[in-house]
Parts: C-alpha cells; structure tokens; sequence
C-alpha cells in the first residue's frame, strides 16, 4: 500500500508540473516533438510546413486568396456597350415577316388567327395549317430550319442563320423587288429559341433564359431567375463559357456598383451561384460558443465578429494571452497567428482582420485551467485508494 502511495504522490508531482496529460487541447508551440525541426519561427511536422507569426493587418492580408480578376477583365469584349449590340437570328427562331399591301406574301396563318367569323376546314384556315406544318407548328412566323434557312413564296429557301433583322429584310426585299414594286416589308422576330444562357445555384427559379434583341447581362439573368437566395456565396458566383470558367464577384456588382462584373452573356453560358455553406470559419478551444459560423454574403468578415458571434472568450478557462488564427497559406503549408487579446486595446486590431474562408480560430487553455483538469482526473483515482486502504489492504 505504501508503495502505491508512493507511485500516486510521485505521479501527481510528474503531471501537475508541465499539465500535459490535461484533458481537451491546447496549443504548444515548442517543437521539440518527434518529427518537428524549427527554423525562424517555422515548424515542420511529417512534411506539412508551419509558420508561426505574430498577428498584424498586413501579414494575414498577405496570406489571403489572390484576388481574382474581375470576368470583364477575362472577356473585355462583352462588356456592354450602348449601340453595340445586334442580336443575329438562329435555328430554331421564329420570324414574322409582313409585306404592306399584299396580304397573298403574308403568312396565312395570321390572318386565319385574326378573322374571328373564318370556319373550321375554310381554305385559309387550311392554308394556315399547311404553313404551321412547314415552319415547325408556328403559324405566325417562320422557323428557321436546321441548315438555316426559311422559305418564301417567289423567293424560295433564304439562309438567314448568322444574319440581323435589318440584313434579312434587305435580303427579302431585293428578292420580292423582282415581282413587287417599291415593296414595303418588314421582318421582326416573334420567338427567340435559339440561343440561352443556364442560371443555376441559389437563386429562387434556376432558369433556361433566352437571349433576345435586348442584350442579356449576369444582372438580368439573376433577375430573370427570381434573384439570389439567403444561402447564396455572392463573391464565390462562376461564369462558364465553354471550357473556361470565370470567377464573378456578385457581391461587388450589386452593392457595390462594379459594373466590370456585369458582363453581357452569350449563348450557352452558365452563371452558377453557390451555396456559401463552404464559406465558413471555425472558432474552437476555450470560446463560450465554439461552432463553424459561415460567412455572412452581404461584406467582409472580421475576426472580432467571430469571436463575437462565438460569444467571446470563456472568462473562466482562456488564456486570452493566446489566441490563434490558423490559415492554409499554400500548398503544404499553414500559418499559424499570435494575437495576446488580453487588452481591449488587441480587440481594435481583431476588427480590422478580415477572415478568409476555412480560417479556424482557437484560443488556448489558461495553465491553472489545465491543473485543475488533471486533478479533476486524478481525485476519482485517489478516492479509490482511500477505498482500497479502508479494506485494509
């Protein structure tokens, strides 16, 4: 019994010097473990690179994301310009085409559709269906066929794929001059089905939004699609055009103003909008709340909001001489920043730290705290010493 007195008493002494069989974690920047090297401040564990800096404004701006380049930048020419933009007929559009005062070259099928007294099996409702046979069911316009063409009477098959409204109705017109004299014609398109752009993500009716004659931009395909959701990553929103994907910051756009972002869509594009779930920062160690908090979409993130949504350090069991903020740097390699918040004065600095996605947050265990969790751990074990001596043996 003496002998496991004496095991215990010098077991106690061992632990409660350094506390590092305390429950919980806490911090050690000494890199005397197995595996570590140290060099200027840097800490090497199995091939993963630390570094361990004090933490100020300009060093953890200088480990943040390279900036992307706003998608204008990347497709300069799609910017919208006023007076630059003509939208160019495709397969699959439909077109009206009307020659004043000569209703024999209009489409039938508009004036079958207009004559309220016409009968079922008349020959000019038989003529209308005869015309949405051949333009694809459509009998108020023309569809432009698959090899790009749309028939009309004395002109035959006319390729307008590729072509303007105002370059098809110079075409018609100097193929109905050889029959009509002076003819007035004019050529609109009724349906746009040939080109689109793909709104997906966190908006309210991801949508399939057709380009027209009005330019389409990444602001009016969000609107189209009902607008964004609480849940979206404004900043985090993509542009894919063909095989390039473009980073677009929404966030600056919409409030901020930053028309760079709002480029004008061509066909198949597909502006995605995330989920900003990803987005989040993490606040861990001895914090009254600690939780992953996602980032709010509406500006930045400072390290004193976290804490604050946290709520804040526990005043019991941190030591708010060691706050940490830990950021993947690069490849293999994470910075770790000291910050002592043990002065208000240190709160100013953690509301000018502006957090990057992922950034995780811990504060460190106050010493006596870590005593008192080893004792807490060993009292169970002493009390069942002072039983077994009770026994007598």
């Amino acid at each position: 019994m003496r002998y496991i007195a004496v095991t215990f008493a010098s077991s106690i002494c061992i632990v409660l010097s350094g506390c590092a069989a305390a429950p919980g974690m806490h911090f050690d920047a000494n890199p005397a473990a197995q595996n570590q090297t140290q060099d200027s401040g840097r800490v090497d564990v199995n091939g993963q690179h630390y570094m361990l800096l004090p933490l100020t404004v300009a060093g953890v701006n200088a480990t943040a994301s390279v900036a992307v380049r706003p998608a204008a930048d990347e497709l300069a020419e799609n910017l919208v310009q006023p007076g630059g933009y003509q939208y160019r007929i495709g397969v699959g559009d439909v077109l009206h085409v009307i020659v004043w005062d000569h209703p024999e070259l209009n489409n039938p099928g508009i004036g079958a559709q207009s004559n309220s007294t016409s009968q079922l099996g008349s020959a000019q409702t038989l003529a209308a269906q005869a015309v949405a046979s051949s333009n694809g069911g459509d009998a108020l316009g023309r569809v432009v066929q698959a090899d790009g063409t749309i028939y009309y009477p004395y002109i035959g098959a006319l390729h307008v794929a590729g072509k303007t409204v105002p370059e098809i109705r110079a075409a018609l017109t100097a193929g109905i001059s050889r029959y009509v004299r002076s003819p007035q014609l004019d050529v609109s398109v009724v349906n746009f089905r040939s080109q689109k752009v793909y709104v997906t993500g966190e908006v309210k009716q991801p949508e399939v939004v057709p380009i027209t004659d009005v330019p389409m931009t990444i602001a009016d395909a969000v609107g189209l699609a009902g607008g964004i959701t609480p849940d979206a990553d404004l900043s985090g929103a993509t542009l894919t055009r063909g095989k390039k994907q473009i980073s677009v910051d929404l966030y600056r756009l919409l409030y901020l103003g930053d028309m760079r972002n709002n480029i004008r869509l061509v066909n198949g594009d597909i502006v995605d909008i995330p989920n900003r779930r990803i987005k989040k920062v993490f606040v861990m160690g001895e914090i009254s709340k600690p939780a992953s908090i996602p980032m709010p979409t509406d500006g930045p993130y400072t390290l004193a909001e976290a804490l604050n949504d946290a709520g804040g350090l526990n005043p019991l069991t941190s030591n708010a001489r060691q706050l940490y903020l830990v950021r993947a740097s690069g490849p293999n390699m994470t910075t770790v920043f000291h910050l002592d918040c043990s002065s208000p004065v240190a709160l100013a600095l953690a509301d000018q730290v502006v957090l990057a996605p992922r950034d995780i947050i811990y504060v460190d265990t106050a010493s006596i705290t870590r005593f008192s969790r080893v004792v807490s751990q060993m009292l169970p074990f002493a009390g069942g010493l002072a039983d077994i001596k009770s026994l007598g043996m």
